[in-house]
């Protein structure tokens, strides 16, 4: 009822609205297929399945769209002039529809548009593809412009006969195909995006949809625009419902961007919501005892030591249990082995200049550091020097990026074997020189 007043179709009156839901509660099948085996022409079938796609659109976007239809169906064009040619009011009063006082086309029956979907898709299969052509290419016109809430219902309504009759797989194959290409404008992935979007959140197909990105994250061939379109549903669709399957899909993205960091963005944002997320990154970044280069340059973004010591409501940070400090160890040990010290000297630095501020977690954030050079000469000069660069920078003035220089030798001549002794009294080498 509510629906049938805001459509403002005859009788507009609180009786008229009850008749008008009564009928829509009818499925109209048999009448719709009585209807459109009366209509044989085929200017006449184009506009009832265009105005039923497009209900609720203005009658310019339904006349383009509807010789757009004929178009791609290859249908010969009619030879009688222009000015001979039925009018669009009489067109549209033809297939029992009409143009409002605001310009946009309804069908006078409530949910019709519905039926006429369901019984074009269901009885003329050979026409699906065709059809499915016609609403991408529909999406992408820019004259007239449809707007992008009227683009997102164009493919919602062509995704509902897919999911309806089962052929999700030809929905996806479908995105996959919109997305196969770079173009220039944005309706294209959009639809791509907006096709998945309701495979996903449809109840009967939505697992199998989750898993199928998953695959596409981390096998299928990044053509075109489609890491964009996994990137998007996976921060806009999944990770609401289900954050840790939108945690691992985005870090396969990570793993395989080359030139762009905006799923490895997305990653870092999506983590930076739970503490519990991050934990589960850097257990899924340092469970196997060698980290391929692409996960440790993940790392060094995901092991940040703010939130990491930061204990926000939890009783304690995280980096005070014993599981994340043997993450922490076996990343950065992992960084320091694979990647050139040019690379991970930032991330090193913004470790330090936070131990630097941070009071109880100071000695803890340099031992990690510490433990991951272990005995490795190379490892721990190359740290030390990174420290001594870090000083004129550091929070609070460079006196105390000195004193934080400082204890971290202590450190690490202890984990050399030097005794601590030895190692206070010895005088303090040249700024810039290494242990």
């Amino acid at each position: 009822m509510r629906r049938a007043r805001t459509a403002h179709r005859t009788p507009d009156t609180f009786a008229g609205w009850c008749e008008q839901a009564r009928d829509a509660r009818k499925t109209w099948r048999q009448e719709v297929a009585d209807f459109v085996a009366e209509r044989r022409a085929a200017s006449q079938r184009a506009l009832l399945f265009t105005t039923a796609m497009l209900h609720g659109a203005h009658a310019d976007v339904i006349h383009h769209a509807t010789a757009r239809l004929l178009r791609t169906l290859k249908t010969p064009q009619d030879t009688v002039p222009l000015i001979e040619c039925k009018d669009l009011a009489e067109r549209l009063t033809e297939i029992s529809a009409s143009a409002g006082r605001d310009g946009y086309v309804r069908f006078d029956k409530l949910d019709y548009d519905a039926a006429v979907r369901a019984h074009f898709w269901d009885h003329m299969p050979d026409l699906r593809r065709p059809f499915s052509a016609w609403a991408v290419r529909t999406a992408e016109r820019l004259d007239p412009n449809p707007t992008s809430d009227l683009r997102k219902e164009l493919v919602k309504r062509l995704a509902d006969q897919y999911l309806r009759t089962g052929k999700w797989k030809e929905l996806a194959a479908l995105a996959d195909e919109w997305s196969a290409t770079t173009t220039t404008g944005l309706a294209r992935p959009a639809a791509a995006i907006h096709a998945l979007t309701h495979g996903l959140e449809n109840k009967q197909y939505g697992a199998s949809f989750r898993q199928l990105i998953y695959t596409w994250c981390r096998e299928k061939q990044l053509t075109g625009d489609l890491a964009y379109v996994l990137l998007r549903v996976c921060t806009d669709v999944i990770a609401p419902t289900h954050p840790d399957q939108a945690m691992v899909r985005l870090r396969h993205l990570a793993r395989r961007e080359r030139g762009s960091t905006l799923a490895l963005d997305a990653l870092c944002a999506l983590v930076a919501t739970s503490s519990r997320l991050r934990r589960r990154m850097l257990d899924r970044l340092t469970r196997h005892s060698s980290l391929p280069a692409a996960d440790a340059r993940l790392f060094l973004r995901i092991c940040d030591p703010v939130p990491l010591t930061d204990p926000g409501g939890a009783p304690r940070a995280l980096v005070d249990e014993d599981y994340v400090q043997d993450c922490v160890t076996c990343g950065w040990r992992e960084v320091f082995a694979r990647l050139p010290q040019q690379h991970w000297q930032p991330y090193a630095q913004h470790w330090l200049h936070t131990a630097a501020d941070a009071g109880d977690h100071h000695d803890l954030l340099l031992d990690l550091l510490v433990n991951a050079a272990g005995r490795n000469g190379k490892h721990l000069a190359a740290l030390y020097s990174v420290a001594r660069s870090a000083e004129p920078t550091t929070s609070g003035g460079s006196a105390r990026g000195v004193a934080t220089t400082d204890h971290l030798l202590q450190k690490i001549s202890a984990a050399q074997g030097l005794r601590p002794s030895a190692a206070s009294s010895r005088p303090a080498p040249p700024r810039g020189t290494t242990p």
